[in-house]
């Protein structure tokens, strides 16, 4: 569909016209309607990054705009959004601004002298919606960013350079902590040699809260370049910044291999190390020791492949490989601070006609579950049971709706 915009009254288009004129919406406060839906007012908010309008919906309103729109966004309850929606992410539908609340620290008092031991992500905090684990706020962080939605034009397009302007982009919009987002995060700048040392002053800027104090904490998001043990420790390099090495003590190392045992595995099976069949993304709280290196503390990893899109199975790298060859326009599902046993929609297919289809993944020689059961009876999309070998569906026709499972 055309992407069309209601601004002062007029229909418009995307396009240098709609720039101007939501220079001047954005001045005067003017309302911005997408017109996706000719019976239904979807209003849009407008912010102003990089020197550019972007047009965002409201929180919550997603699933409300047409399937092919790009502002469509899957139902909360497809995904682990409506499980921290509301508790640990908190729209402000004044404003658009959102408050995320962390269940990790971001600075060490009296009681957090020394880092501690890896990760938080325990089912206290992972299957509960209250705060977000440091899983769940990278997750929120590329759901906001939109890096989860893709579409066919997107095709060899989306670098590091885009990932990290989205990110930046949606972590303006957050508050944590009683501070900016954007303030607390450092997401490394694409590196270009003849620029390195401007680079290298940005960044210093962009790390003063850990160059202030010790006890201070940032959280970084980057691509994982190698893992070498360094002296009874082991070092993580990450892209773009390989003078700045991240350490975990021997201890950490250990229970970092085996938490993430998984995609450390997957990350591996795809090449590892940069090949151009996918990427491995870190997030991860850290401090500045006085020798100048720095601790990382909290930790999450997230296997996505080579257009970005997270993945956290083979069969779920091989739909996602299959829709994006396929040319079809989807939302990845993400599961925030749900466990693993917890089903979720894979993808959200939304060129499936009027309604959106959710694809959940499951060998149909195994019984479906009371939670599969439950996800599968939501309505406002078409339910697809799929597994691999097994073609997606091109329409809406065929498939059974809310409440039904598809057929095998």
């Amino acid at each position: 569909m055309a992407q069309r915009y209601r601004i002062f009254g007029r229909s418009v288009s995307e396009g240098e016209e709609l720039q101007q004129l939501l220079a001047q919406a954005y001045a005067q406060k003017s309302p911005v309607i997408c017109e996706c839906r000719k019976t239904t007012d979807l209003p849009l908010y407008i912010s102003h990054r990089h020197n550019r309008y972007v047009l965002a919906r409201w929180p919550g309103s997603g699933a409300r705009h047409a399937t092919a729109c790009d502002h469509y966004e899957a139902p909360d309850f497809l995904t682990g959004m409506g499980q921290v929606r509301g508790s640990a992410v908190i729209d402000d539908e004044t404003g658009g601004e959102t408050s995320l609340k962390l269940g990790f620290p971001l600075s060490r008092g009296a009681a957090r002298l020394a880092p501690s031991a890896l990760t938080n992500d325990k089912p206290s905090v992972k299957t509960t919606g209250q705060k977000l684990s440091m899983r769940g706020l990278l997750h929120v962080l590329w759901d906001r960013a939109e890096l989860t939605h893709w579409h066919p034009k997107m095709a060899s397009k989306r670098s590091w350079f885009v990932v990290r302007r989205a990110l930046m982009e949606a972590a303006a919009t957050c508050r944590a902590k009683q501070e900016g987002l954007a303030d607390l995060l450092f997401v490394p700048e694409s590196f270009r040699l003849e620029e390195k040392e401007d680079i290298r002053a940005r960044r210093r800027t962009g790390l003063a809260r850990v160059y202030r104090s010790r006890d201070e904490m940032m959280v970084v998001v980057g691509e994982v370049k190698e893992i070498v043990s360094a002296h009874g420790a082991e070092r993580i390099v990450l892209r773009h910044v390989g003078d700045m090495p991240f350490v975990m003590d021997p201890d950490m190392a250990r229970r970092f291999h085996t938490r993430f045992a998984g995609e450390l595995a997957l990350w591996q099976a795809q090449g590892g190390q940069g090949d151009g069949k996918g990427h491995l993304v870190l997030a991860g709280s850290f401090s500045r020791r006085r020798e100048g290196t720095f601790d990382l503390i909290e930790v999450a990893l997230m296997p996505v492949t080579p257009e970005w899109l997270p993945y956290e199975s083979s069969d779920e790298r091989y739909l996602i490989g299959k829709a994006v060859t396929e040319k079809r326009r989807f939302v990845k599902g993400l599961r925030v601070n749900l466990d693993t046993d917890t089903p979720i929609a894979s993808l959200v297919l939304k060129d499936t006609g009027e309604e959106a289809c959710a694809i959940h993944i499951h060998d149909r020689d195994n019984e479906v579950t009371g939670s599969l059961e439950a996800l599968l009876a939501g309505q406002g999309v078409v339910h697809r049971l799929w597994k691999e070998g097994e073609p997606l569906p091109g329409s809406a026709s065929g498939m059974r709706r809310g409440g039904a499972q598809a057929a095998a």
